[in-house]
C-alpha cells in the first residue's frame, strides 16, 4: 500500500490502493466501485425521504406548537443538500467515463435514467388521478405527474449534455467556485436578493447541470486533514443560516415559507457543494477502515437508491392519508423518525420485490441481477481478462 502525505490510502482494484487525492476512476475494463459515492448516493436518498416526511409537520404551520415545527424546520434544512449531491454524482461520474459513441452512451447512461422516468411518471399519473393533487398538466413531458418527479426531467438534460461536454482541466477549487456563482446567478438567488444586472430569474435547470459540473471538479479537489472537517463546518454553518432566515420568512409570512428551501438558493447551495467535499473526504477515509461487509452493504443500497426515491412519495402519501392525524399528535420529536424508517423500509422492500422482476434494472435503475450473477444485487467479483 502505497502513502500519501496528504492522507491514508483506500483499496483500489487488484489489491492496489488509490491515494486520498487521485481522482478516485481508475480506467480499467471493469466498473470499480468507490465507497464514497456509494456512502453519499445513500445519505442522499435518505435525506430525501427525510425532506418529505419533515414537510408534513412544516406545511402545518400554526397548527402544531412551535417546537414542533422548528424540529421540521432544522431537519428539513439540513437535509436539502440531498437533491444535488444527486446532480453531483451524476456529473462526476458522467463527464468522467463516457462510450466512445452516441449510440453506445445513450445505451449504456441514459437508459438507466429514462426507463425509471417513464415508470414513475406512469405510476403517479395514477396516484394524481385518482389521489391527488392533479398536475397543471397531464405530459409528462411538460410537468411532473407527481411533486418529486421534477427531478428526472434536469437529470436527463444534464445526462444528455455530458455526452458532448468535456469540462477543461483547471484548478479545481476554481472550477467550484465558478460553478457555484453560476448557480446563484442561474439559479434565481441573486434575483431573490434584488441584485440588479445579475438577476437571472428563472434558468434553473442549468443551475442543475452546473451542479454536476461542480461535482466533476469537486472530486478532484485536493483533500487534506483539515478539508473534510473545514468543509463539515461550512456545512453546518449553511443549515443553521437556512432554519434561520426560513423560520423568520415564515413569521412574517404567516405560513410555512419554502421559498428559500429551494435546491438552487445560496444557503442550499452552499451546504450541498461543502457536503459533498466532506462525504467524500469521509467516504475516501473509511475506505481503508470499514469491513468487506460494511461495504457491501453500503454498496447494496446505494443500488436501490434512485428506485427508493421514485417509490417513496406514494408510499408516504398513502400512510399519511390512513394515519397522518395521529402522527401528528405524537409531535416531530417522535413522528418524524417514526414516519422517516417506516416510509424508508417500505421503500426499499418496494424496490427490492420489484427488481425481482426487473432483472435487468431497467425501469428502477436496480441492480442488474443478470449481471451480478446474484439475487443480492451485489457485483460478482471478475478477474480482468
Amino acid at each position: 500500500m502505497r502513502k500519501d502525505p496528504a492522507g491514508p490510502a483506500t483499496p483500489g482494484p487488484s489489491g492496489r490502493s488509490l491515494a486520498v487525492n487521485d481522482l478516485t476512476v481508475i480506467k480499467t475494463r471493469e466498473p470499480v466501485r468507490l465507497l464514497w459515492c456509494d456512502l453519499a448516493r445513500v445519505v442522499a436518498a435518505t435525506l430525501v425521504v427525510l425532506i418529505h416526511v419533515s414537510a408534513k409537520w412544516f406545511e402545518n404551520y400554526g397548527r402544531i406548537p412551535a417546537f414542533d415545527w422548528q424540529v421540521a424546520n432544522i431537519l428539513d434544512s439540513a437535509a436539502r443538500l440531498s437533491v444535488p449531491w444527486f446532480f453531483m454524482l451524476s456529473g462526476f461520474l458522467l463527464f468522467e467515463r463516457k462510450p466512445a459513441t452516441f449510440a453506445g452512451y445513450m445505451r449504456r447512461r441514459m437508459i438507466r435514467v429514462l426507463g425509471p422516468f417513464l415508470l414513475f411518471s406512469a405510476i403517479g399519473v395514477l396516484f394524481a388521478s385518482t389521489m391527488g393533487p392533479k398536475p397543471a398538466s397531464w405530459n409528462v413531458l411538460l410537468d411532473p405527474p407527481y411533486y418529486h418527479l421534477w427531478f428526472f426531467q434536469p437529470l436527463l438534460v444534464l445526462y444528455l449534455i455530458a455526452y458532448f461536454v468535456t469540462p477543461v482541466k483547471a484548478n479545481p477549487w476554481l472550477g467550484v467556485g465558478i460553478c457555484y456563482a453560476l448557480i446563484a446567478v442561474t439559479g434565481g438567488s441573486l434575483a431573490n436578493l434584488e441584485v440588479s444586472g445579475l438577476a437571472v430569474h428563472s434558468e434553473q435547470t442549468f443551475a442543475y447541470v452546473l451542479y454536476g459540473l461542480a461535482g466533476h471538479y469537486v472530486a478532484r479537489v485536493p483533500l487534506r486533514r483539515w478539508t473534510g472537517q473545514a468543509s463539515l463546518g461550512v456545512l453546518m454553518v449553511a443549515v443553521a443560516a437556512l432554519a434561520f432566515a426560513t423560520s423568520s420568512l415564515s413569521g412574517a409570512t404567516g405560513f410555512g415559507n419554502e421559498a428559500l428551501y429551494s435546491y438552487v438558493s445560496l444557503p442550499v447551495a452552499t451546504a450541498a457543494i461543502a457536503g459533498f467535499v466532506w462525504v467524500r473526504s469521509l467516504g475516501l477515509r473509511l475506505g481503508c477502515r470499514v469491513s468487506p461487509t460494511t461495504e457491501s452493504a453500503v454498496t447494496w443500497l446505494s443500488g436501490y437508491s434512485l428506485a427508493v426515491y421514485g417509490l417513496h412519495a406514494f408510499i408516504l402519501a398513502a400512510v399519511w392519508n390512513l394515519a397522518g392525524e395521529r402522527l401528528l399528535k405524537l409531535g416531530a420529536l417522535a413522528g418524524i423518525p417514526l414516519l422517516m424508517a417506516g416510509i424508508g423500509a417500505l421503500s426499499l422492500m418496494a424496490a427490492m420485490a420489484a427488481g425481482a422482476i426487473d432483472r435487468k434494472g431497467l425501469l428502477l435503475g436496480t441492480p442488474n441481477r443478470r449481471a451480478c450473477g446474484c439475487d443480492t444485487g451485489r457485483r460478482s467479483a471478475r478477474r480482468p481478462s
